[in-house]
């Protein structure tokens, strides 16, 4: 059984998988020993990954170590596709382990992964499973909280579920520019790149990907756990490799 840990810009998601199948998974923003042995219950894990785009407890090394052979995502680590990053060592984890979640899930390349979290994140994936770069956007929570801050009277507007278009007062307008600006941002990206890749299929996760799934007009697929589905691909590729 693996353990899964992704430690990302405000929550920590933890996952066990069992010969390839998600059997049990979780997320917090207060990560801690007490929280992850709670989650654990009487469960055994015999290997375990850690990827980490926030910051890492001090105790969490340790801790992990004492449960099994444990693998650090980094940019030495294995990976089933051929990454041509001119920076690997500053690659986000979460942006590789996407990459190698729509593999294990059996998607072709071309393909898109946007991964809309705190920050927004496009990577393509071209054919013979090379890999060159993307883009990182401001999330929607992030442009919110921006055009508050960066103005002297601009008030922070609220997420909103359904906002209108056009904005009909300035919280609206707000909330117009940030969330329908996300999407317009992520059309235009899609479409940019299908110029380039007639067939490309897009995959969305992260914890806004309900929001933007439902108002993209791109045909798209949604996977909530692609992150952790391809950080348990990578630890399999490791163990197998011995």
């Amino acid at each position: 059984m693996n353990l899964i840990l992704d430690i990302g810009n405000t929550r920590t998601k933890v996952a066990l998988f069992e010969a390839g199948i998600c059997r049990k998974n979780d997320s917090t923003s207060t990560f801690s020993v007490k929280w992850l042995r709670q989650f654990l219950g009487d469960e055994k894990p015999t290997a375990t990954i850690l990827s980490a785009t926030g910051m890492i407890p001090k105790w969490t090394h340790e801790t992990l170590s004492s449960l099994g052979p444990l693998l650090i995502l980094d940019h030495h680590t294995p990976l089933p596709f051929h990454n041509h990053y001119r920076t690997p060592e500053t690659l986000g984890r979460d942006r590789i382990a996407g990459l190698a979640g729509a593999i294990s899930l059996g998607y072709q390349p071309p393909f898109m992964i946007v991964d809309a979290g705190t920050c927004i994140t496009v990577d393509v994936l071209e054919a013979g499973l090379h890999y060159y770069g993307g883009s990182i956007h401001p999330g929607m929570r992030m442009r919110l909280e921006a055009m508050h801050k960066m103005t002297a009277r601009l008030p922070i507007a609220p997420w909103l579920e359904h906002p209108t278009l056009p904005g009909h007062d300035t919280l609206g307008a707000l909330a117009a520019g940030a969330q329908w600006g996300v999407i317009c941002e992520i059309e235009g990206m899609i479409a940019r790149y299908r110029n380039q890749y007639p067939e490309l299929n897009v995959i969305i996760t992260g914890g806004d990907m309900d929001f933007l799934a439902s108002h993209l007009n791109s045909v798209i697929f949604a996977h909530a756990e692609l992150v952790l589905i391809g950080l348990n691909q990578i630890l399999n590729h490791e163990l197998e490799a011995g």
